[in-house]
């Protein structure tokens, strides 16, 4: 008993702790425990890191009570040096993070750039629909990292950032944008509503594949669980309104069919109540949105949208 409570043994005990509370977080790491859960995630993985360490802190107490003087001081040496090693593996992966944010930490000295402007329910005919759209969290995260598609591990969620966006909160209280690439030019950017809706193209297990500019089509990743994805039919049920398009005439049909009657009620907007495949079923209503009628049109056909949409009144 006596040998348990030795200044070498007090010492055996705090270096044994604090290397296998980060040996116990780093491999709870490596086993993805806690992937997918959120922000609880990392709650998950503390306990466990925490169990790590009291189970080996038992150890320690009951080896410290029938080892040698001797062997306890080699120890606590041994146990330093495993310290210092991980304290310096942290401290490189510590600066590899900060090069990867360069970007981010870059809002100090670079000017915001401009992000284009655009009309909210403007359609690029030419690109595909895609899945939906990625909303990101920004009231939580102020940073949104950008990967690289072409790298296996980022699709894994364990990439290197190749960029990121930084967000703001104003002293208005809404969020903007202080740090954005020069080629970010999202599908619909209505900071002063709080919107930001990048297209999403590939959703992967822990990735989404979004189109980071709408007018070259490039692509980056981006962190599934770092915001909402919005798929189309949650979306175009939340705008305001939608409009028939020259490029995409159609009648309005009181049946979700091609062949079924004409709706020829008069009205001055449609808003979207239900959908069912390519139909959209809308409120047809007058200038102040009372409602005069319903009807049926199409809002898509195969991967195109084919109708216009106002996300405001």
């Amino acid at each position: 008993m006596k040998k348990a409570l030795r200044g070498s043994s007090f010492l055996f005990y705090f270096l044994t702790i604090i290397v296998f509370f980060i040996l116990g977080g780093l491999f709870s790491k490596y086993m993805g425990v806690g992937k997918n859960q959120g922000l609880a995630g990392g709650a998950i993985v503390l306990g466990n890191a925490l169990m790590y360490a009291i189970g080996a802190l038992i150890i320690a107490i009951i080896l410290a009570g029938r080892l040698k003087t001797k062997i306890i001081v080699y120890s606590n040496f041994l146990l330093f040096i495993v310290l210092s090693i991980l304290m310096f593996l942290g401290y490189l992966r510590h600066l590899e993070m900060e090069k990867n944010k360069v970007p981010a930490q870059q809002k100090q000295i670079t000017p915001k750039p401009t992000i284009p402007v655009q009309p909210v329910h403007t359609i690029q005919f030419e690109n595909e629909m895609g899945q939906g759209f990625f909303s990101p969290n920004f009231t939580e995260n102020d940073k949104l990292y950008f990967y690289t598609p072409s790298d296996p591990d980022a699709w894994n969620g364990i990439g290197e950032a190749i960029d990121s966006l930084v967000f703001i909160k104003t002293q208005h209280g809404h969020y903007d944008i202080q740090y954005a690439p020069p080629y970010f030019f999202p599908e619909i950017s209505k900071l002063d509503y709080d919107r930001l809706l990048i297209k999403v193209l590939t959703s992967g297990k822990f990735m989404l594949e979004v189109e980071i500019n709408r007018k070259t089509g490039q692509t980056v990743l981006i962190d599934k669980f770092s915001g909402d994805l919005i798929y189309w039919p949650e979306f175009i049920l939340n705008i305001n309104s939608v409009e028939i398009l020259e490029e995409y005439p159609q009648k309005i049909r009181i049946k979700p069919l091609d062949n079924a009657s004409e709706n020829v009620k008069a009205y001055e907007f449609l808003q979207p109540i239900a959908v069912r495949g390519d139909w959209l079923k809308v409120n047809l209503t007058d200038s102040n949105f009372a409602t005069l009628d319903q009807g049926w049109i199409k809002w898509k056909s195969g991967d195109r949208l084919i109708i216009r949409y106002s996300l405001f009144s």
